[in-house]
């Protein structure tokens, strides 16, 4: 479903030193894996995920989805096979549009767009289908502007505009962080019915440990560019917090010592 072969990329700093954010990255996803992605500020989460959307071209190796190459493919053209859904509730929804108008375009992601009635009426009773499915009466406030829902709606509505389109693949960029733990709950609960019906599969970034291991069916830990873990069900089912640092000090030689991991752990 998802291959990375061999992937480097690196960044260039104002003083002319490079930064290698992924050093000679291979993985494999099979359809349905729903995979956690753990590290360090710094350790590549974010390199990973953007590099798979088209965000950064790589600067050698190969991204492959669902069997077709997609490596030279710009952001835009991979949004046709890809959903993603960001920390920041504001950055997946256009708060000046409405719902509807919202969920129109995230329906119509990765299509040529003409010139055409912005709204149809079968895609209205679509949207009211799947905004129903959140248990929120989203699908009773179509026409509202989304800068009017709340921080948890605003994520749950670009939950549901990210998988809308069927995407062969979902990025959740720690999409629960900026939320109150109540909420975040809800957001992540609501995440996994949505995985789950869609049959999708899923890289999602966390730095909560606890949940990295709570959710999905895999963990893949990150160091300094590199997948320096993998663990997979059923031995991960069996893993606590404190066995993941382990092995990553069995890994490495090392202990982790980013304070944001280790407090949410």
């Amino acid at each position: 479903m998802l291959e990375l072969n061999s992937v480097h990329k690196s960044f260039q700093s104002g003083m002319g030193n490079g930064r290698l954010a992924l050093d000679n990255v291979s993985l494999s996803l099979q359809p349905e894996d729903f995979v956690t992605v753990i590290g360090s500020n710094g350790a590549g989460k974010s390199t990973l995920l953007n590099v798979i959307a088209g965000v950064f071209p790589v600067d050698s190796g190969q991204v492959i989805i669902d069997g077709q190459d997609v490596t030279g493919w710009p952001e835009h053209r991979r949004a046709s096979v890809i959903g993603r859904v960001f920390q920041d509730p504001m950055q997946g929804t256009a708060g000046s549009m409405t719902i509807e108008e919202n969920m129109a375009m995230a329906l119509k992601r990765g299509e040529r767009r003409g010139l055409s009635r912005g709204v149809l009426a079968k895609d209205r009773d679509y949207f009211r289908q799947n905004l129903s499915s959140l248990g929120l009466g989203l699908e009773d406030r179509l026409l509202e502007p989304v800068k009017l829902l709340s921080g948890g709606q605003r994520q749950a509505l670009a939950l549901l505009m990210a998988t809308l389109s069927k995407p062969k693949l979902l990025l959740l960029d720690e999409h629960t962080a900026a939320l109150d733990p109540r909420t975040a709950r809800e957001i992540q609960e609501l995440t996994n019915d949505v995985v789950k019906r869609g049959n999708l599969s899923v890289l999602m970034v966390t730095h909560n440990l606890r949940l990295a291991l709570a959710v999905g069916t895999r963990t893949i830990m990150m160091h300094e560019g590199e997948i320096v873990l993998d663990v997979s069900d059923p031995e991960r089912c069996e893993m606590t917090v404190s066995d993941l640092l382990e092995r990553f000090h069995d890994a490495r030689g090392e202990r982790l010592s980013d304070d944001r991991i280790l407090l949410e752990a």
